[in-house]
């Protein structure tokens, strides 16, 4: 895993890149925690970034078919202690998503205040009903607090995978631009929100999301 974080004009960028389709596992979520816990106390806006071409494919599928129950167990708990404070963290987190964004890619984006997607041939969704599988509670509180009404029972229920304006239209992503610009376009964004107070900013996103934040720990 080519991982890279580095602070820019009071910046967080974080950076994770495997070379394919970045699978979530142990190892990417303790470095990510690591990088948020040092961008809490040394920058003023994050930016998650997947790398040239690409978002994040979902949970590690070496640990999710390896019949080890409790080692899926532990990677999903970690993932979800990760989303939860990812849509809490008291800092602005913007995504820039230059490629697919499936399953946990997709609750990825909805944990994160502001999504920048690229404009076409780009996949966003979740996909659990179609390969059998019911979205963790944690996902499923997270969706339908962060879809739009009108897209949640073709994404929840129909596993519709969006693209470009449609994906922005269902709530996966706030922008669709093309790739080149889907970096330099949150980094945009982070410099304009990097600005807010930050102790109004913090306050103010828990007082929005409590209750979501709630059933998602439950």
């Amino acid at each position: 895993m080519a991982f890279d974080y580095k602070i820019e004009n009071d910046i967080a960028v974080i950076t994770f890149d495997d070379g394919k389709v970045n699978a979530v596992g142990f190892t990417l979520i303790e470095q990510i925690n690591n990088a948020l816990d040092d961008a809490q106390q040394n920058a003023k806006a994050v930016v998650l970034h997947g790398g040239e071409g690409k978002f994040c494919g979902g949970f590690d599928l070496s640990v999710m078919k390896s019949g080890d129950a409790d080692k899926q167990h532990a990677l999903v708990q970690a993932g979800a202690e990760l989303i939860v404070r990812l849509y809490g963290y008291p800092l602005p987190v913007i995504a820039a998503a230059e490629g697919h964004s499936i399953a946990m890619g997709a609750i990825l984006l909805m944990a994160s205040d502001l999504r920048i997607g690229k404009d076409a041939d780009t996949k966003y969704g979740l996909n659990e009903t179609a390969i059998g599988m019911v979205l963790p509670p944690f996902g499923m509180e997270l969706a339908k607090a962060r879809l739009a009404n009108t897209s949640q029972t073709e994404a929840l229920l129909f596993s519709r995978i969006f693209e470009g304006k449609e994906a922005v239209k269902a709530g996966f992503i706030d922008a669709a631009v093309a790739q080149e610009a889907v970096l330099p376009t949150a980094m945009s964004y982070a410099e304009k929100l990097k600005m807010l107070p930050r102790d109004a900013f913090a306050t103010s996103k828990l007082k929005l999301r409590g209750d979501t934040i709630e059933k998602m720990q439950a």
